[in-house]
């Protein structure tokens, strides 16, 4: 019998319950005036979970939401959507692992992965198979990372809490604070350390101290 891939469980739980569970209806804040892409905007993306990521001593990376791209895909996305469809499309343990695979893949070409993910992953000594990576809301939205105050509720209790208990990692990492905001809607207490990366797009001498401060407490939380 086939083990289920860490982050299965709560990937099956957020399909069964839909996009209309988060958002109050399937079409509400869909990107706009993109017919030939909106099967991948009506498609949630899960993120991956390193083959060497260990409970009780992982990291997990938690951004807000994917990033709408332009009207036509990208070259990562083209490896990338296709599997998270057949996902979708027909849940299975086989599919799941090969939409972790092409997440993996896709993440590390990311401007976001190469400005800030590969910093802090190189301040803990960490590799990429060892810790997850995922969002906070599994789907784009019209208003990008803006999204009302109902569906960051929604994303914390219906799959960013139920992620974090299903993969228990000993340190969380937010991708800025924003994600930070919404893990705390939760309403309940965090099984692992908190520590928010400053993803600002201006790097002043300010967020580079905040930056260098959050490297520092990375690696001393995961001396081992």
């Amino acid at each position: 019998m086939q083990v289920a891939r860490r982050g299965y469980d709560t990937a099956l739980s957020v399909l069964k319950k839909g996009r209309a569970a988060f958002f109050g209806g399937g079409d509400v804040d869909l990107p706009k005036n993109r017919p030939l892409k909106l099967k991948d905007d009506l498609t949630p993306s899960f993120g991956y979970v390193g083959e060497r990521y260990s409970p009780k001593t992982g990291v997990l990376i938690l951004g807000i939401n994917p990033g709408n791209g332009s009207d036509v895909r990208s070259e990562a996305d083209e490896q990338l959507y296709p599997a998270l469809i057949s996902f979708t499309e027909n849940p299975s343990q086989k599919h799941f692992a090969e939409a972790q695979q092409a997440y993996k893949a896709a993440c590390v070409t990311w401007p976001v992965w190469r400005r800030h993910c590969s910093e802090f992953i190189g301040a803990g000594k960490l590799e990429l198979e060892e810790v997850a990576y995922s969002n906070c809301l599994p789907w784009r939205t019209e208003s990008k990372s803006g999204f009302a105050p109902s569906v960051a509720e929604k994303a914390a209790k219906l799959y960013a809490y139920p992620l974090i208990e299903e993969l228990q990692p000993k340190l969380i990492i937010a991708l800025g604070k924003r994600a930070e905001e919404i893990l705390l809607l939760a309403g309940q207490k965090l099984p692992a350390r908190l520590i928010t990366w400053n993803r600002a797009q201006a790097a002043t001498p300010a967020v580079l101290k905040e930056r260098a401060k959050a490297a520092a407490e990375i690696l001393d939380a995961l001396r081992r």
